[in-house]
């Protein structure tokens, strides 16, 4: 695998040719390259992977960065500060499939040149998704759902929470979290991520349980799609035993993606009208989206109450 190391800061550059050599890859003093004369030299002798040194100066390097995405589809790794979550998601977005903490670059860059090799291949058995869908609002399905993910994660040392309620979710609320990436960064890069990446962008919670918040703001809202959605299941899979989805009854492209990549589907109502009659509206729309009846589940949430 051919490497380039692009890097205005000679110490760290030594530290990851270090690195590069005892994994066994060659790297030789003409693949270290300046920022400067970055693009040129990947443009004319394309690398496999291109390992890019944020510091000193990370603008100058998001701009190689945004430089080499359009010359070269080699994949592409960032040294630099994790202190700044600015600085990380900037590089998800120009398509960085690993961000390398500078401060524990030995073990971290060891482990990435793993992932790189092996190119993600497959992990075993995936993961189960199980959706929330609550026909009318006040049925209680968010709650229900951290309650859920909650005690799965528990049982099972980690599960991961997706809050898909793109413009009403309050999941992080709930578990008195604050994310600082959500659904829309992810749908954004995640045919370019990896799996450390996508760790990386999830809230933990003190009992194992992980998050995947909402958009932050209604302009990003537009950033979540079908497609996005897809990807970033097929991802969870392959990481969590279980994954959880709060889901909105709104029916738009994005929930019935989630709808039709779910393993169980749980329907929320309470014993009322209005939810009786949404409910059974939504049982219906279900079987006209194809929406298989053995992975549907009612649950009468709030039994007892006038």
């Amino acid at each position: 695998m051919r490497v380039f190391v692009i890097s205005d800061h000679d110490g760290t550059s030594q530290r990851v040719q270090h690195v590069l050599l005892e994994t066994g890859h060659e790297c030789p003093a003409s693949n270290l390259l300046r920022l400067e004369k970055a693009v040129d030299a990947v443009a004319q002798t394309p690398p496999e992977l291109v390992i890019v040194v944020l510091a000193p100066s990370s603008d100058w390097a998001l701009n190689v960065l945004t430089q080499l995405r359009l010359v070269s589809k080699a994949r592409l790794l960032a040294i630099g500060a994790t202190t700044d979550p600015r600085l990380v998601l900037q590089c998800l977005r120009l398509g960085v499939s690993d961000f390398i903490d500078q401060g524990e670059l030995e073990n971290e860059l060891e482990a990435a040149l793993g992932r790189a090799q092996s190119d993600l291949g497959p992990r075993g058995e995936l993961g189960q998704v199980i959706a929330l869908l609550a026909p009318s609002g006040g049925s209680g399905s968010s709650t229900l759902a951290v309650n859920i993910a909650t005690v799965l994660a528990k049982k099972h040392s980690k599960a991961l929470l997706v809050d898909l309620k793109l413009e009403t979710g309050d999941l992080a609320a709930l578990l008195d979290l604050r994310p600082t990436y959500s659904l829309a960064d992810v749908c954004q890069s995640v045919a370019r991520m990896d799996r450390s990446m996508f760790e990386r962008s999830l809230a933990t919670h003190e009992c194992g349980l992980r998050l995947l918040g909402p958009p932050q703001s209604f302009a990003q809202v537009r950033d979540v799609t079908a497609e996005g959605v897809k990807h970033t299941l097929t991802l969870a899979r392959s990481l969590f035993p279980y994954v959880v989805l709060d889901l909105d009854h709104s029916f738009h492209e994005e929930q019935i993606q989630a709808l039709r990549s779910a393993d169980t589907i749980l329907v929320v109502f309470r014993l009322d009208f209005a939810s009786l009659r949404n409910t059974s509206r939504t049982l219906d729309y279900l079987a006209h989206l194809g929406v298989r009846a053995n992975k549907l589940r009612v649950v009468v949430n709030r039994y007892g109450q006038p």
